[in-house]
């Protein structure tokens, strides 16, 4: 059984699905969902995220030494540390 994950806003009440070509003839079972409203910057939709680019740049922050860990041990300083230079 394969399944097919497509977000869609739906802006009528006939919608066109070309994802559902290869399921024409075959019993299926179809379940809508209200996804719940996600806070994105203007021009950014949810679920099309350029993986690859991501992975890349994950790739290029290992090979360049990064050191995640300390980042969050500075982290956790810093935010323990914050009033310290209150009087």
């Amino acid at each position: 059984m394969s399944a097919i994950r497509i977000r869609k806003t739906i802006d009528s009440d006939t919608l066109m699905l070309p994802e559902l070509r290869p399921l024409i003839g075959r019993t299926v079972e179809i379940v809508i969902e209200e996804q719940p409203a996600a806070i994105l910057p203007p021009g950014v939709v949810a679920g099309t995220g350029d993986w690859a680019a991501l992975e890349e740049a994950s790739r290029e922050l290992r090979a360049g030494g990064y050191d995640f860990d300390a980042w969050k041990r500075q982290r956790q300083f810093d935010l323990e540390h914050a009033e310290d230079h209150r009087l």
